[in-house]
């Protein structure tokens, strides 16, 4: 009775150890290798957040039969390094590819802040792999764009005045549509954040009077761009209508026809980095002009802005 009980055991410590090695299986085939998909990446400092990751991707080469596992260390890289947990944050530094797969993503996100510094670096570097070999791409050089050293340049060369030029969604026609942007001193609270559109969006009739719209600012040096996001529910002007009197009139987010209360929505402005110059933006965002009415609301117009210009 003693030798069947300790059979019984020794049967499962084999059952055991044999799960245990499926579960650690990994690709069997030969002549796989894993590399980096990109030998450098750039990306704004300010461009995500712990709940919006940036993809550093891993590329699998050959027929596999089970998953690959890579493993990669972070390394300070060039004359202003970037700093782990401090200047960006690796989720994992493992990931696993199941079989079949020819793509691995490693999540990361920046960690922004309001300081005029020097673009920092880092080193993604492959340090292990089971189920594959490295290939001759075994890293990746993430280089953070300090986006505050702009602020000077891309802020202050945005005031003055400007032309959207716009086509309604109800008749078909091209508007421009002129306006001003007023930008706060230096040194001043809400200078590098914050602007004022004034005259935006233009009057489309005697019956309207716009005031101004203020749009929090930010600036992209990977992208080129600067975004000029505006909250909801400003009121941004008025509106005298003939049955419905005073209204209020506020910018909101559009389809052709229809409006969604979203909590904002962006402007984008295209600039070259190298001369400094806007550049037209002909990505199209619809925007809404609604009235409020005690009454209730109506839909003016809704436009599609092709692109800013200086006037």
């Amino acid at each position: 009775m003693k030798f069947k009980f300790l059979s019984i055991l020794a049967l499962g410590a084999v059952v055991l150890a044999s799960c245990s090695d499926d579960d650690n299986a990994v690709n069997g085939l030969p002549g796989v290798t894993v590399n980096m998909a990109n030998a450098s990446i750039r990306v704004s400092e300010d461009q995500a957040s712990s709940t919006s990751f940036n993809y550093i991707p891993v590329t699998v080469e050959g027929e596999t039969n089970g998953p690959v596992k890579v493993t990669i260390e972070l390394l300070p890289y060039g004359e202003h390094p970037a700093t782990a947990d401090v200047n960006y944050i690796v989720t994992s530094n493992t990931i696993i590819i199941p079989a079949g797969e020819t793509t691995g993503r490693f999540q990361y996100y920046p960690v922004g802040d309001d300081i005029i510094n020097d673009d920092r670096s880092f080193e993604v570097k492959i340090t292990k792999v089971e189920g594959a070999e490295v290939g001759a791409q075994a890293s990746t050089v993430v280089t953070l764009v300090d986006n505050e050293g702009l602020i000077p340049i891309y802020y202050d060369g945005l005031a003055g005045a400007w032309s959207a030029i716009k086509h309604s969604a109800s008749d078909g026609n091209v508007y421009q549509a002129n306006f001003t942007i007023d930008t706060v001193a230096e040194g001043e609270e809400g200078y590098g954040k914050t602007v004022k559109l004034n005259g935006f969006p233009e009057a489309a009739s005697s019956a309207m009077s716009p005031n101004s719209t203020v749009a929090s600012f930010s600036v992209d040096g990977v992208e080129q761009a600067i975004y000029l996001t505006v909250t909801m529910g400003q009121n941004v002007g008025t509106y005298t209508h003939g049955t419905y009197g005073l209204g209020q009139v506020m910018i909101y987010p559009a389809s052709d026809t229809s409006y969604w209360s979203a909590g904002e929505f962006t402007f984008k402005f295209n600039f070259d980095l190298a001369t400094g110059e806007m550049i037209p933006n002909e990505e199209g965002k619809f925007f809404g002009v609604l009235i409020s009415f005690s009454a209730g609301m109506m839909m003016y117009d809704t436009y599609d802005v092709m692109q800013f210009v200086r006037n």
